[in-house]
């Protein structure tokens, strides 16, 4: 079986469309989205880095690791990341029904707007 499509693409004006909608949701969402200090934190779907920005820079005394299943995706939140100036922050390609990690690996897991994106018939079908 493929593995399931991103139903909204990968356009430029997709990724702006994301970053819009995190900056704007921003206090709404994530003003309590904070970590004990020496966190390590599962960013499960990181797309463009648009909720990345914001919940690493907030929490600046814990280490994240973002995924996404989109090799250009994950290079798009990692330049992005990178010319913020937040360094709290590693990048990886991994499909998160199958993520490479042993269990308990993490402190947490976050994801946001990610359930939206997926293809849910697929998910059903793996059931």
């Amino acid at each position: 079986m493929q593995p399931p499509k991103y139903v909204h693409g990968y356009s430029e004006r997709e990724a702006l469309r994301l970053n819009d909608q995190a900056d704007t949701l921003d206090d709404i969402i994530h003003n309590d989205t904070l970590f004990p200090p020496d966190s390590f934190v599962l960013e499960a779907g990181c797309g463009v880095g648009a909720q990345t920005k914001i919940i690493a820079a907030k929490n600046p005394d814990s280490k994240f690791l973002s995924v996404d299943l989109s090799e250009d995706s994950v290079r798009e939140a990692r330049e992005r990341i990178g010319s913020l100036g937040i360094h709290n922050v590693e990048f990886r390609q991994a499909d998160i029904h199958n993520l490479p990690f042993k269990d308990a690996s993490f402190d947490s897991v976050i994801n946001c707007f990610v359930l939206e994106h997926l293809n849910i018939q697929c998910m059903l079908l793996k059931n």
